[in-house]
């Protein structure tokens, strides 16, 4: 990340953990696993483009803070709601933001109140229906672009959200062109989110059996050098012919979830 982008993120991060409650400062990497534990982040930790699971409280404070950052260095502002009673709490913020850009687009799911169909300076579209409804968004386009998007989960997971933060302008333009898509009813998912979150999880899941078969891996080593006496010829090839297959195995994770992915497009 660039000296300039890393300082806007620093200051992202110290914005947001400003808002939350004092002692709570972790957050619980997505898909991501220490010897089975989940891996808690404090939140000014933070890496970009990389999965995490949000609760309400941090995830207001992580939006609250890209919409303030907007307001300092975007030029056009792309926010998402679950709800238009979310929605209605920021209304007057939005109103101030939107003196400062060329374009505030809000997206909300249920029925946009009064105040908002008729300000000039805010572009509603409802989302009630759509594959973005479940979805929280604040995405800064201009010369400082940033992203925030979350995804509601359902059933077990209720009250967490599945999302990340990026400075990748690659990434950001790819998600507005695919909410533009979504918006204009030419696409039926969210693929850039949905591909991002397979390729993320699949990364995880290879790292963490890079990570077991090293560690076991390494338990042989130290077997061989307290008992070299044990490490036969036959040993040895076995456990080469050992370390071949699992790399084999490693590459067919890649290999499936591209496929995977394919049969979701279709």
């Amino acid at each position: 990340m660039p000296n300039a982008e890393q300082h806007h993120w620093n200051e992202l991060l110290a914005d947001a953990q400003q808002r939350l409650p004092s002692g709570q400062c972790v957050v619980q990497e997505a898909f991501a696993t220490d010897r089975t534990r989940p891996v808690l982040v404090k939140l000014n930790e933070l890496q970009a483009d990389t999965f995490y699971w949000f609760d309400e409280v941090s995830a207001t404070a992580l939006f609250d803070a890209a919409i303030e950052h907007a307001a300092k260095r975007g030029e056009r502002l792309t926010v998402g709601h679950i709800s238009s009673a979310q929605l209605t709490g920021n209304y007057h913020r939005l109103q101030r933001v939107a003196a400062k850009l060329d374009q505030v687009r809000i997206l909300v799911a249920g029925r946009p109140g009064k105040d908002l169909l008729q300000s000039a300076r805010l572009q509603c579209h409802t989302t009630t229906g759509t594959p973005l409804a479940p979805y929280r968004i604040a995405l800064v386009e201009g010369r400082a672009p940033l992203l925030f998007v979350a995804r509601e989960q359902r059933a077990r997971r209720a009250g967490r959200s599945l999302g990340f933060f990026t400075t990748d302008p690659d990434t950001i333009g790819e998600i507005a062109d695919d909410l533009d898509a979504l918006l204009r009813g030419m696409r039926r998912r969210f693929r850039s989110f949905e591909r991002l979150e397979q390729l993320h999880q699949t990364t995880q899941q290879v790292a963490h059996e890079l990570e077991s078969y090293s560690r076991r891996l390494q338990l042989a080593v130290d077997r061989a050098r307290r008992r070299p006496d044990l490490l036969t010829p036959a040993r040895f090839e076995r456990i080469v012919a050992q370390a071949i297959r699992k790399m084999e195995q490693l590459q067919e994770i890649p290999r499936r979830a591209l496929c995977t992915m394919g049969k979701r497009r279709r």
